[in-house]
């Protein structure tokens, strides 16, 4: 949010709030930490009457909805995504904010709200930072944001656009023309947004001074000591930059892109659905159903198809496993945006950060220097730190592709016993008595079997499933959806089974062949009866077929394999390989 030190730039351009109560201050403060809430809160709610004295009045919040940008006749719109209704609309006829008052019932408790921006007509128009003048607003901008009650501000940028994509996936919204809103919840969007601030170095919920004008850009300055009139805090700065940057990237690499705001909106919106930038999306979005992006920002990378990743026990081991393979992605998008080329260049500024100082008058001369020594690939600068948020234990740094491998990979030896299950998925014991020795390479033993799979999707806890969430196509109309958190849908048009995995005992992985990426994944639903499964095989992360059935009991076969139903209900086949690239 604004810092308080900031208060006179804000009345120059009319963005002037009351102070926090010491209450509003640890509400915000603390949820905001988590990169979760946005606002400011004030200092009392207001109330509405009516002549009629005998009408109870009606408490409200203010609530402003700002853009990091100037908007010319823009709409508007305050969403409740408990009813998907919309509670209210505006408009802005020339500024970047406009005020609403939010009834109790929609602030009391925290519900959560999404604020879109859009076009009206022809006569809509936005600043663009990247072109340097106003352009057509003619594809909205959502915001979503929980509404305490308090006096809050919320910010709809092309940030909060791309956390708002991500957050609907992870909310099991997989078709983002025809959301349930309802669906929205904390945990979606608090990930969403760390995702989005770590790829792009870029906090979403970080409320802005507006822009008018290139100008305007050359008045921020990266130095806070003067606390009395900066015209923003040290991270608002960055925010602000590396924000600017990676939308001037999109104008210099498309010349002829006329929003080239709205366009990395909807590019990197696109590609950020499945949590990375990575040239890739939802399996069944991408090219010709797969999960490839036409005309990406990064190279369509190489799907991890590793699983031996997963079972690190040491996650900082893991994380640089998975950093390795993403290194040339990484290095090639921060050298595109602004890094040096050649370590004889090490301090000179690229990329579309010196394209976007080139076009400032006299910009801040510190700030310049922080982005031609900054290290664009890990955010590390040799002195400046002062205010840059923790990313708060992020999935990836940067662009690449850091979602596990679907699999169960290898447990390394140890001489202790260790139990993991068998391809029937029975304990079996397994040992090396010569682990630890001096210059002796510990054995492996392939995992084959895992029960009480997981999707829940918790921070630190895998999510078995993730690489596999989309939506795939067979044969006879069959259509085969995977949401994030495990449920799972199976239909021909005709019948549908559902089921979804939660960790039950009978949900399994097995391994379908030795020393293959060959698996089965029984989703079981244990408690009807007959008990009823989803079946689905998948070889190297692609889906093969998926079956509906039934088994007579689940004493004799709680971890039915292959062909082992005792009805089959429906079967598909066919399935399009989604992680094959396209030619």
């Amino acid at each position: 949010m604004p810092s308080l030190s900031s208060h006179s730039f804000l009345v120059k351009h009319g963005l002037a709030k009351h102070r926090l109560t010491r209450l509003s201050q640890a509400i915000i403060l603390g949820l905001s930490s988590a990169l979760l809430f946005t606002g400011c809160g004030g200092d009392s709610p207001t109330t509405r009457t009516s002549n009629d004295d005998t009408t109870t009045p009606e408490t409200t919040y203010k609530l402003t909805v700002t853009s990091p940008v100037q908007l010319q006749n823009a709409l508007v719109s305050i969403i409740d995504t408990t009813t998907g209704k919309e509670i209210d609309q505006k408009t802005i006829t020339n500024g970047s904010e406009v005020s609403f008052d939010i009834t109790a019932s929609y602030a009391d408790g925290g519900r959560i709200l999404i604020a879109e921006v859009s076009g009206k007509d022809n006569t809509s128009l936005y600043f663009d930072p990247a072109l340097g003048k106003m352009a057509s607003l003619n594809a909205p901008l959502h915001g979503v944001f929980v509404m305490l009650p308090v006096e809050s501000e919320t910010i709809v940028s092309p940030f909060t656009e791309i956390a708002y994509q991500r957050a609907l996936v992870r909310a099991n919204n997989l078709d983002a023309s025809k959301p349930d809103f309802s669906k929205l919840d904390l945990n979606s969007l608090a990930y969403a947004n760390r995702e989005v601030y770590s790829t792009f170095r870029v906090n979403p919920v970080t409320l802005v001074p507006a822009i008018d004008s290139l100008n305007d850009l050359s008045k921020f300055i990266i130095d806070t000591k003067d606390v009395i009139d900066p015209p923003n805090t040290t991270i608002e700065y960055l925010n602000i930059f590396y924000a600017i940057g990676h939308i001037k990237l999109q104008q210099i690499e498309n010349r002829s892109d006329t929003t080239p705001l709205l366009t990395f909106a909807k590019r990197a919106g696109a590609d950020m659905r499945d949590g990375n930038l990575d040239g890739m999306t939802l399996a069944g979005d991408g090219k010709n159903g797969t999960v490839f992006l036409d005309n990406p920002i990064i190279p369509q990378q190489i799907v991890n198809t590793d699983p031996t990743f997963n079972n690190r026990t040491d996650k900082t081991e893991l994380k640089a496993l998975l950093a390795t393979t993403q290194k040339a992605a990484r290095e090639g998008y921060a050298t595109r945006l602004g890094g040096a080329e050649t370590d004889d260049n090490k301090n000179k500024l690229g990329g579309a950060m010196a394209a976007l100082f080139a076009s400032l008058t006299n910009p801040d001369a510190k700030g310049k220097d922080y982005f031609a020594t900054v290290d664009f690939i890990t955010g590390q600068h040799p002195s400046i730190n002062e205010g840059f948020l923790s990313p708060l234990i992020p999935r990836s740094f940067g662009a690449g592709n850091y979602k596990y491998a679907f699999g169960l990979g290898s447990l390394k030896l140890t001489k202790d016993v260790q139990k993991i299950r068998d391809s029937n998925c029975n304990q079996v014991e397994f040992s090396d008595p010569k682990a630890g020795d001096k210059d002796y390479v510990a054995k492996t033993q392939n995992i084959d079997c895992e029960i009480g799979a997981n999707a829940d999707g918790i921070l630190g806890v895998y999510n078995e499933v993730e690489n596999l969430v989309g939506t795939y196509t067979g044969d006879n109309q069959c259509q085969l959806t995977i949401n994030f958190n495990g449920d799972i849908k199976l239909t021909n048009g005709q019948k549908t089974f559902s089921s979804s995995i939660n960790r039950d005992e009978s949900d399994s992985i097995i391994r379908l062949e030795p020393n293959a990426e060959k698996y089965l994944i029984n989703v079981a639903s244990a408690e009807r009866n007959p008990p009823e499964f989803i079946q689905i095989v998948i070889t190297n992360q692609n889906i093969v077929s998926a079956t509906a059935g039934t088994v007579t009991s689940i004493r004799s076969k709680p971890f039915p394999k292959e062909n082992e139903l005792d009805t089959k209900d429906l079967v598909c086949q066919g399935f399009k390989p989604v992680f094959t690239k396209p030619s």
